[in-house]
């Protein structure tokens, strides 16, 4: 029963974000701001697994927790009845971590993101247009869950569509694959814009994955090693 209770402890991972309400000591320097807190377990209340784990465990749990943001560039594909080209910037607000509590060790990031993108149809029509979104990734170091909204507007240049899109993803760190149902407040581009819309988007940022590369090898090597 209780390693059923510590699965479940660390499914729940993939679904919550870290605490909001850490007391960070900040680095400065450029878009890159990194801090580290060690926290007990009954000072996150909403952070499931985590106080789960310092339940299971009998004992306080211990949380290290690195900050980063930075802009980043973006890169996508998505089909909406037609194919689509996108390339923006995103703003990037990363925490990383690992949450200890006795034999129960996890780690994971979550990121909050919000973006502006441009978009041009590349198979069958010049039309193009640009959007504004946000979305949220939590995830474990291979794969995470996401979900997110964006508003959008295109046009031919005689008529023109305003729609805002809901979204759920799957993240893999680098790359995204989404499911998106757009909204339409104004359509005169029925013939090329449909409701369902299939993507995949990549951002761009190696000094994160640089980083998270990093505090995961210090993780396992404090934790999992032999």
């Amino acid at each position: 029963m209780k390693r059923i209770i510590l699965l479940l402890c660390l499914m729940s991972a993939c679904f919550t974000g870290f605490a909001q309400h850490d007391h960070d000591h900040e680095g400065h320097g450029g878009h890159d701001h990194e801090g580290e807190t060690h926290d007990h377990a009954d000072a996150p209340p909403g952070v499931l697994f985590e106080e789960l784990a310092a339940a299971i465990a009998g004992q306080d749990g211990e949380r290290v927790l690195h900050r980063f943001t930075g802009v980043t560039p973006r890169f996508g594909l998505a089909m909406q009845k037609g194919l689509f080209a996108e390339a923006g910037l995103g703003l990037d607000f990363y925490k990383i971590g690992y949450t200890v509590a006795s034999e129960f060790v996890s780690f994971g990031y979550d990121n909050l993101r919000p973006y502006i993108a441009g978009e041009i149809m590349i198979n069958s029509k010049l039309l193009g247009g640009g959007k504004a979104g946000i979305e949220y990734i939590r995830s474990t170091p291979i794969l995470g869950m996401a979900f997110g909204g964006e508003v959008g507007w295109y046009t031919d240049g005689a008529a023109e569509a305003l729609l805002v899109t809901p979204r759920l993803m799957l993240s893999f760190v680098k790359v995204e694959v989404y499911y998106g149902y757009s909204f339409f407040v104004r359509n005169e581009l029925r013939r090329w814009l449909g409701h369902h819309r299939f993507g995949v988007s990549m951002t761009l940022n190696p000094r994160f994955w640089r980083r998270k590369n990093r505090i995961y090898e210090d993780y396992y090597n404090t934790y999992l090693g032999e």
